[in-house]
């Protein structure tokens, strides 16, 4: 068998995220395929996650990095924990006060000094560097904060990085949405543009999730031979035996406040959505699934006491199925999972352009799509008043994604990219 090794900054476990349900279905295919070993970082509970997912892939080698931090050497130990409780407990409650008054939450949480290169633990990168150099056939990097890695891989390995999110487009679109636009903003985007490009051909082979980013890419980087495009796989086996189940009020959103442009689609939808749906008289609910904890949250919240705040959802298609799934998203590129999960759930959508775009679902014939405030709240109300739309969309839309984005050609496609990467014909069959 052919070796992989995938280098990831997160844990893919639970599927808490549209980034570890792409990941963890693709490893759980490709893991009777090929040999294939992962390489992770868990920090605290984590490790936890991670004893789970070792049970669940029994067949495939972790090689997991720890840094003990060793305390410095001191007068008195003792005194100086002390004072480093004193000190971290006093930082928590000035940041606290300070984030009473900070609402831009763009700024707050936008990407652009994420964007540029910030060196990686050295204990971290000497790990990788020896890992990557252990005779792996492939050795493939995911999402955007481990880009820097293409600079430390071996020259005689084959060398892929999966592109998630295009993050030169995502800082553009949240450029869009601030007042005024510094002259330091503008450098940073420029010099996060440029690292983006320099990074992206340190890899062999560059792998985007829609065609619509394989474009952008190719004009971007060029090298239109070297970049490939694989979408994320979605489980769909048991969406065909689910029932549509129409709802006049029940409305529901899936992701993290820790990846912005969800923070961007929830505010949206509590302070401009929303108003235009209380303004016509239409009562519901909005559900958020995920994690979300921030104080900003639970003020917006008061703003929009519809919010409910769900947490981690176990089954998550069952949650979904009986509501109407918006995906009210202005920011980003990528493929998104929320929408398949929501397809998958018999669940019918609202949906921005933006939210949809590299996904091939049509307005009127698997969706709605509004791009205002205004628009997307007539969509919504238009939706939950018309059970018979709601079923039509929503089987129609399971039928398109079948076809599609068959989950096992999804699957061989990317088999099939690696046999291209490696020049050998890999097995296909189970």
């Amino acid at each position: 068998m052919k070796k992989i090794l995938f280098i990831i900054p997160c844990i893919p476990y639970p599927l808490t995220s549209g980034g570890n349900q792409a990941f963890f279905h693709m490893v759980d295919y490709l893991r009777h395929k090929m040999s294939v070993s992962i390489l992770l970082y868990p920090k605290g509970k984590e490790k936890e996650d991670v004893e789970k997912l070792k049970k669940i892939w029994d067949n495939v080698d972790f090689f997991i990095f720890t840094e003990q931090m060793a305390e410095p050497e001191t007068r008195h130990p003792s005194y100086y924990k002390w004072l480093k409780k004193i000190a971290l407990s006093a930082t928590r409650k000035m940041r606290r006060q300070l984030l009473i008054h900070d609402k831009d939450v763009v700024r707050k949480d936008m990407t652009f000094t994420s964007s540029i290169f910030e060196p990686l633990p050295s204990k971290y990168a000497e790990y990788v560097s020896t890992v990557s150099r252990s005779g792996f056939d492939i050795i493939q990097v995911e999402f955007y904060p481990l880009i820097s890695l293409g600079y430390l891989l071996p020259r005689d390995v084959q060398t892929i990085f999966v592109h998630h999110e295009l993050r030169y487009v995502r800082n553009e679109n949240e450029m869009t949405f601030l007042d005024k636009v510094t002259d330091e903003e503008r450098m940073l985007y420029r010099i996060g543009k440029d690292f983006e490009h320099s990074a992206l051909q340190t890899y062999k082979h560059v792998i985007a999730l829609t065609e619509v980013d394989r474009q952008m890419l190719i004009d971007f980087v060029g090298g239109g031979e070297k970049i490939y495009v694989s979408p994320a796989v979605v489980k769909v086996a048991d969406a065909c035996d689910k029932q549509v189940v129409p709802t006049a009020s029940r409305l529901t959103f899936v992701g993290n406040e820790g990846h912005y442009p969800n923070l961007d689609a929830v505010v949206w939808f509590c302070q401009e959505i929303a108003p235009c749906l209380r303004s016509q008289g239409f009562h519901f609910t909005f559900q958020v699934i995920g994690p979300w904890r921030s104080s900003y949250i639970k003020e917006l919240q008061a703003s929009c006491p519809e919010m409910e705040l769900v947490g981690y959802v176990e089954d998550l298609h069952s949650f979904l199925n009986g509501s109407i799934v918006l995906v009210p998203i202005r920011i980003g590129s990528g493929m998104r999972m929320k929408i398949l999960d929501a397809v998958s759930s018999k669940a019918p959508f609202v949906t921005t352009t933006k939210g949809v775009e590299g996904i091939d679902f049509r307005h009127e014939e698997e969706c709605l799509k509004a791009d205002s405030a205004s628009d997307f709240a007539s969509a919504v109300i238009r939706l939950a008043n018309d059970e018979k739309l709601q079923i039509k969309l929503a089987n129609q839309a399971i039928g398109r994604l079948q076809g599609l984005y068959n989950p096992q050609e999804m699957l061989e496609r990317r088999l099939n990219i690696y046999s291209k990467v490696l020049n050998v014909e890999l097995n296909l069959i189970d």
